[in-house]
């Protein structure tokens, strides 16, 4: 019994701290992840990539970068719907939000 209620706490606490990371502010630091489920996504750090797994089920996998850059879409539809984003200091600007995916998927290039 006392190790049934040890387990329990110890469950508890484990999904305390999935949770917590699930709402918490991630930093702008950059240490991408590359991570499989529905294609290649690429998140700026560990507590993006967190916090998307909060939100999936199946959850992604962290992979290689070759192995996501494998599964990288090329086209986009031809729609105008601008999306820009700061990478570096620098304002970049794509056409919609597909091409801006398939950029940061070939360069790993994450934007703010």
């Amino acid at each position: 019994m006392k190790l049934f209620l040890l387990l329990c706490v110890i469950s508890a606490l484990a999904l305390s701290q999935v949770r917590a990371n699930c709402s918490a502010d991630c930093p702008d630091t950059e240490e991408v992840v590359w991570a499989l489920g529905g294609g290649c996504n690429v998140f700026r750090n560990k507590c993006y990539f967190d916090k998307e797994n909060c939100q999936r089920k199946p959850p992604l996998s962290i992979t290689t970068k070759e192995e996501c850059q494998e599964l990288c879409p090329f086209a986009c539809p031809q729609v105008y719907q601008p999306v820009g984003g700061t990478y570096r200091g620098h304002l970049r600007t794509f056409r919609n939000p597909c091409e801006k995916n398939i950029h940061t998927c070939i360069t790993g290039e994450t934007f703010i």
